[in-house]
């Protein structure tokens, strides 16, 4: 472990910044337990009571757990944690073009990935989703099953760090297929290109074509995106 006295005004801060440089460093793994605020007490020549709000921040973000009696840890599963805080940051951020964007470098690689893996069961999930899908105008249905769509193709790169960013980013994505769809379904042939970009997605990765399912994906985000920016250049006119 690496701990230094603490020779500053905001002690806790400090603390935490030592337990971060430990988990960084590899000192710290996935259910290490810490050292108790009696031991930390004196490695760090600070009070208890800033050890306490050391770990209670440290506890409100996820990052330990206390078992009462049994000492604190680091967390085990931190995907909720990662969730929770970067679904907070994207909304803050709330920049559609950077958005999009990520979301075009996620899902198109993540495309990528699961062409090349062809994981039967995740292609029979993502097949699910879209027989959901239909050209007839149940847009509720049709709006669910394409969110879903998304999410199972991102799980198909049975990446679990790629999968929590993507379910971080997923109340934005919903919100923006959701509205996406509305705005488009005022042009009834959008929903027959929007059904065959989503066969097309799955073929490619059904066939195990990495390439041209990295491409397909781009084409349908960018067909979205293109035309929501016909529907907002008419509404100026």
């Amino acid at each position: 472990m690496d701990f230094k006295p603490v020779k500053t005004e905001r002690i806790f801060e400090n603390i935490i910044q030592q337990i971060k440089h430990n988990i960084y460093n590899g000192n710290f793994s996935k259910g290490s337990k810490l050292p108790s605020e009696r031991e930390l007490s004196n490695i760090l020549n600070v009070s208890r009571a800033s050890i306490r709000e050391a770990f209670s921040a440290l506890e409100i973000l996820g990052i330990l757990e206390t078992n009462p009696g049994g000492g604190t840890y680091i967390v085990n599963n931190v995907s909720k944690t990662t969730i929770e805080i970067m679904s907070l940051a994207l909304a803050l951020e709330n920049d559609e073009t950077e958005f999009i964007e990520l979301r075009k470098i996620l899902e198109s690689e993540s495309a990528y990935i699961a062409a090349e893996k062809q994981d039967a069961e995740s292609i029979a999930e993502m097949k699910k989703y879209f027989e959901m899908m239909s050209v007839e105008l149940d847009e509720e249905k049709n709006t669910c099953a394409d969110k879903n769509f998304h999410r199972a193709l991102c799980k198909a790169t049975k990446n679990k760090l790629l999968c929590d960013i993507v379910e971080a980013l997923s109340v934005g994505i919903d919100h923006y297929i959701k509205n996406a769809r509305q705005q488009l379904m005022g042009n009834p042939r959008n929903l027959e290109f929007l059904y065959q970009q989503h066969k097309n997605i799955l073929k490619s990765i059904e066939d195990g074509k990495p390439e041209d399912a990295r491409r397909n994906v781009i084409e349908h985000i960018d067909f979205v995106q293109e035309e929501l920016k016909k529907l907002k250049n008419t509404e100026q006119f």
